[in-house]
């Protein structure tokens, strides 16, 4: 174990990763709903700003997974 006293950070970040995981499949299910071919111009935006955010927030769930990595059991 390499996080001995650090107990409680591999905890927040391990819950972190998991509420991100959330996130992203809900970011996911809607951007699978909300599409660029919409007939509403409301949809269309919100299509495509669903594709920007799932994209940013792809990258910094990507950071949550390799910090969770760090702590090996």
């Amino acid at each position: 174990m390499n996080y001995s006293e650090l107990e409680t950070l591999r905890e927040d970040v391990a819950a972190l990763g998991n509420g991100m995981c959330d996130l992203r499949t809900e970011l996911n299910r809607m951007e699978a709903q909300y599409r660029y071919d919409a007939a509403s111009l409301a949809e269309r935006m919100a299509s495509q700003t669903l594709r920007r955010i799932n994209a940013l927030f792809l990258e910094a769930y990507r950071e949550v997974l390799a910090l969770d990595e760090t702590f090996q059991d």
